[in-house]
């Protein structure tokens, strides 16, 4: 993409990112050419509930051709995001893995969501994880981890927004306020379907599409190292 199709995309990013996620995620960090740029995250709900993560993403010099780089900065306790093993934040999204030139950074953040809204447990990449661990075991240590504690062994500093502190996402984000709510579906006539299909390891990537479904909410599941999720996100 050249330059002053980046900065368009990026700067109706900036414009969006509260909306699309519904409050729950900002962008920060960017320079005058967008290449990278890191997106904070903070659920409102769910098992990371109030917990503040951050990626990074990277831009190649021809996006759309080529996915972005994303990578989680913040240590978390997590199937489907490897922050302490030898693969420096990677994250199992597949869209990643099986990208086309339609989908968009507003695409990638909404992917992001599914991840800390639907974790898998039943093919980890985490090296924390065995696909025999039970929900309850996982949601306990999950909570520890962003309280501050160790897990597996594993030192995780506290990770968590406080009550008080949180944006409502109702007006501008203020400095220092995180930002919380649902995950809702983009505000558009037609809604987003997010499918999930497994990956084939050493075969090429396969997207499926399918046609949007007026009203219905997006799903999304996550799949670990050697299947990970496919996350079909249709404009």
């Amino acid at each position: 993409m050249k330059y002053s199709g980046l900065a368009q995309e990026f700067h109706q990013l900036l414009r969006n990112v509260e909306r699309i996620s519904a409050g729950q995620a900002a962008v920060e960090d960017w320079g005058s050419a967008p290449l990278q740029f890191g997106v904070d995250i903070v659920p409102k709900d769910g098992l990371y509930r109030r917990g503040r993560f951050t990626f990074k993403f990277s831009l190649h010099d021809q996006y759309p051709q080529y996915p972005p780089r994303v990578v989680c900065l913040t240590n978390i306790y997590h199937p489907n995001i490897d922050t302490v093993d030898e693969y420096e934040g990677e994250i199992c999204l597949s869209m990643l893995d099986e990208w086309q030139p339609t989908f968009t950074l507003e695409d990638v953040i909404i992917g992001l969501l599914f991840l800390l809204y639907h974790p898998n447990l039943e093919e980890p990449l985490s090296p924390f994880f065995e696909p025999c661990m039970n929900w309850e075991e996982f949601a306990e240590k999950v909570r520890l981890s962003l309280q501050g504690g160790v897990v597996e062994d594993y030192y995780f500093q506290r990770n968590q927004v406080e009550e008080g502190d949180v944006h409502d996402g109702t007006g501008p984000r203020a400095t220092n306020q995180e930002p919380v709510a649902m995950v809702k579906p983009r505000v558009t006539n037609q809604e987003p379907v997010a499918m999930v299909k497994p990956r084939v390891t050493n075969q090429e990537p396969v997207a499926m599409m399918k046609p949007r479904v007026t009203n219905q909410e997006p799903v999304a599941m996550v799949k670990g190292r050697e299947q990970c999720g496919h996350l079909d996100v249709l404009r």
